[in-house]
């Protein structure tokens, strides 16, 4: 069976944007991030790591919706706690944002907090 990929309207896409449902006030939030497409996963380097208040509320709900314009997919949330998996996510950050080598050299250093959206489920 092929892999499957992201939707199309973010394969040439920079940024996403991630719609979560707040953890206290059920209100609707959205940031808008990098992101690296691997399959059917993205991976979202988190700012603020753990204390990210978006972050918090996609695992409390372990859902989110990811938008680009006028399209949004929902996807499963985790955290990428596995370091082969954050290495691949680096890596995938590297290919996409290659211009940004100053970032990915220190990611490579000390790699951020990254959550992996899964657009099949």
């Amino acid at each position: 069976m092929a892999e499957a990929r992201i939707p199309a309207a973010l394969s040439g896409a920079t940024t996403c944007r991630i719609v979560t449902r707040g953890r206290v006030s059920g209100a609707e939030h959205a940031v808008t991030v990098w992101f690296a497409p691997v399959g059917d996963r993205l991976y979202v380097a988190v700012r603020g790591g753990l204390r990210s208040d978006w972050l918090q509320n996609a695992l409390a709900q372990e859902r989110v919706r990811v938008g680009r314009r006028h399209s949004a997919w929902p996807a499963g949330v985790a955290l990428v706690t596995d370091p082969a998996e954050c290495r691949r996510a680096v890596e995938a950050f590297a290919e996409k944002y290659a211009q940004h080598s100053s970032v990915i050299r220190a990611w490579r250093a000390d790699a951020p907090t990254f959550a992996r959206l899964d657009l099949a489920g």
